[in-house]
């Protein structure tokens, strides 16, 4: 690339291999002459040689201006997908897939190299069928592995992503940097990337996992706890989704071959032979101590995945590697326990969030649900038991109206067959078998209840204490003997006694109980004008208190009243014989004739003065014998 300054322009040149030179002044010309590239003339004029000089002189464009045209991943995108979307793939995709292959094992430029891989990796996820191709990949994996051991900087790289730590004054301080960006991490990050995704689909035999050596291994493990403080997380989980897919691998390989099924969906419970040669877990088991990070960052991503085919792919992948260090022995408590209780939060929502179609999913869970609180620390610690017994009992309820999976039905059978689960199921009963008994003790009625509710009524006797004594009154209830009622009709007054009861008090017809008719209202009437009779209700306050006056004026001046607890229902009232008649009221008195006008003078015409009427103060009588004046 030739750099040519003018005044204050700046102009770049570029030569390619065809003698071809490109100045390019700014962003736009530099988008042009992509599209310009990529147009590929009309009809059968269009040779092979063609087609290859315009995929090479698109690749040699990208690679001289990526560092000023495509800074950013979305810019680099954008010219993968214009690549792409051309006729060169449209109608020559495997051609151009061959001699991109080709160019990047005999070209050793990291620019160019850069470019290619990432248009082999969004044509691959594209098409998975590219991905799964070992013929084609095996030998680009060890140049991959190459760009992935080789070590940068942690400062250098963090630039790179965007941020980056400046010194002064003994100070350090985190502030956006403006600084050419380091070809090796991206080639570094773009590796990681692409190894993860052909060790995702691929099945690799016991001869493919040797290229992946225990020390390779190892410095991923180094390789995520020295990116832990970077401030973009993406390459630290990056490398933690290759180091599961490679557990996958060396888990398939170990077992029996078969036919050729996709790797996610390998069943757990068949991993068990591949322990002794997964080289994944017995480096992670030489180095427990010092790789707490990987164990924190994949809980988080599975906390965190979304429910894209990638993110679900990761999930199955994470919860086959948890399920390893779960019944491994020296390896169960590897975790710390709060990351254990927040994987058991994380298998309570997916447990009932996931849909049908992720019931695979949905197995892999349970099957990692039973190790996990059963061999790791939540054996002792009864993390949020009752709710994992509610969440496993919805997911196969309703087996009347839905169909429940079989092997859903039995996984979550062997979790809820736990020693914490049945334990737990015998605590629950219990209580809830004291709790019917305590409601049944606390409503069942007591004898004295049953027996008022089989009476009529109660009857209260006093049991009085010496009058002298300071002690409160107890009464016992006593079933009253049945009376006939007086009835109330006016026909039983006329067979009323002629001989009238002796007059009474009258606080005594104001507590006196009565069954007269509205016919004998006159009589308490006549008795008291301020009197207010009252009627009596069962069990209230005020019948409790005319009933102790009426035992007598010792009991009446007693200083300890009666309890609450102690008022009762009121005794029997005795029969009383119907009232008589009221006598009539007196005649109204005869009117008086108006008086007379008093003449007062006369005026000088002759005429007779005479009072007012309101003036008058004679005193007359109205007819209801109020005494009044009299009006005019």
């Amino acid at each position: 690339m030739i750099v040519q300054t003018i005044g204050s322009k700046v102009n770049m040149l570029m030569e390619d291999e065809f003698g071809i030179v490109y100045l390019i002044e700014n962003a736009q010309q530099f988008w042009s002459e992509l599209e310009d590239i990529l147009r590929i003339p009309g009809g059968n004029t269009a040779t092979l040689s063609m087609l290859d000089a315009s995929l090479r002189r698109f690749i040699s464009l990208c690679a001289s201006y990526h560092e000023q045209f495509l800074q950013s991943p979305l810019q680099l995108e954008h010219a993968c997908e214009l690549l792409l979307d051309s006729d060169l793939f449209t109608f020559h995709s495997e051609r151009m897939c061959e001699l991109l292959v080709d160019d990047v094992q005999s070209n050793t430029d990291p620019h160019f190299q850069l470019i290619t891989f990432t248009v082999l990796l969004y044509f691959g996820r594209r098409k998975s069928s590219f991905l799964r191709s070992q013929k084609r990949w095996q030998p680009l994996v060890p140049l991959l592995m190459d760009h992935v051991l080789v070590d940068i900087d942690s400062d250098i790289e963090d630039v790179y992503l965007g941020t980056g730590s400046v010194s002064g004054g003994g100070s350090s301080r985190s502030s956006m940097l403006v600084t050419p960006i380091a070809i090796e991490a991206k080639l570094r990050s773009l590796g990681v990337r692409l190894l993860y995704e052909v060790c995702r689909v691929q099945k690799l035999s016991v001869q493919d996992l040797s290229i992946f050596s225990d020390s390779f291994i190892d410095t991923m493990f180094e390789l995520v706890e020295k990116t832990r403080y970077m401030h973009d997380e993406t390459f630290n989980y990056s490398v933690i989704k290759l180091l599961v897919a490679l557990n996958e691998q060396f888990m398939v390989a170990s077992l029996t071959t078969g036919g050729p099924t996709p790797v996610p969906q390998t069943p757990i419970s068949t991993a068990r032979p591949a322990e002794a040669h997964n080289r994944v877990l017995n480096v992670l088991i030489s180095r427990l101590g010092s790789s707490k990070t990987f164990g924190e960052n994949m809980i988080f991503m599975l906390n965190r995945a979304n429910r894209t085919a990638e993110d679900l792919c990761m999930q199955l992948l994470v919860l086959k590697l948890l399920y390893l260090l779960f019944t491994t022995k020296g390896t169960s408590e590897y975790f710390y326990t709060n990351d254990l209780c927040v994987l058991v939060d994380v298998f309570l929502r997916e447990l009932v969030d996931l849909d049908e179609e992720s019931e695979s999913l949905r197995h892999t869970y349970l099957r990692v649900l039973h190790p996990l609180l059963t061999k790791t620390q939540l054996r002792d610690i009864p993390y949020k038991r009752p709710q994992i017994v509610m969440a496993l009992e919805s997911v196969i309820q309703n087996a009347d109206i839905r169909d429940i999976n079989p092997t859903t039905k039995r996984l979550v059978e062997r979790c809820l067959s736990g020693d914490w689960c049945v334990q737990l199921r015998k605590d629950v009963r219990g209580k809830e078998f004291q709790n019917v008994q305590g409601d049944f003790r606390k409503e069942s009625p007591s004898h004295d209840v049953v027996a008022f509710t089989t009476q009529d009524g109660l009857s209260q006797k006093p049991i009085a204490p010496p009058l002298h004594s300071g002690h409160p009154k107890v009464y016992v209830y006593t079933p009253k003997p049945k009376t006939m009622k007086p009835s109330k009709s006016a026909e039983n007054l006329k067979n009323a006694p002629s001989q009238r009861s002796p007059p009474r008090s009258v606080n005594e017809n104001m507590r006196r109980p009565s069954t007269d008719s509205a016919a004998s209202l006159g009589g308490i009437a006549s008795a008291t004008a301020t009197a207010v009779k009252r009627r009596d209700k069962v069990s209230s306050a005020d019948d409790g208190t005319y009933a102790n006056r009426q035992i007598g004026a010792a009991h009446f001046h007693s200083r300890s009243p009666p309890s609450p607890s102690a008022l009762s229902l009121p005794a029997t009232s005795p029969t009383f014989p119907p009232k008589a008649h009221r006598r009539a009221p007196p005649p109204a008195p005869p009117k008086r004739r108006k008086p007379p006008a008093v003449p007062v003078g006369t005026t000088n015409g002759g005429a007779t003065i005479t009072a007012i009427a309101s003036s008058s103060s004679v005193a007359i009588l109205n007819p209801v014998g109020k005494v009044g004046k009299s009006h005019t």
